[in-house]
């Protein structure tokens, strides 16, 4: 009866396991995505605004664009510590 039990508590440990892993992937890849996203949108519209020679707009959406680059790494890092005491 006990060894049946721990090999039925193994599994869903496992099975339970795999899922987060699998949830945790997918939210990468989602992740990663958006930041593609992201990133291709700021490189339009730097062309848009080389096109129109507007430097000074052009520093800005730089400098905003770093700050949403350290925002979402600070918030990647903060679901993976999240993730690792859970």
């Amino acid at each position: 009866m006990s060894s049946e039990w721990m090999k039925v508590m193994l599994e869903e440990i496992s099975r339970k396991k795999a899922e987060a892993e699998q949830a945790r992937l997918e939210e990468q890849a989602r992740v990663e995505e958006q930041v593609r996203l992201e990133e291709r949108g700021r490189a339009e519209e730097r062309s848009r605004i080389e096109e129109r020679g507007g430097v000074g707009e052009q520093v800005r959406l730089e400098e905003r664009g770093r700050v949403e680059e350290r925002s979402r790494i600070e918030q990647r890092r903060r679901r993976g510590d999240d993730s690792a005491q859970g």
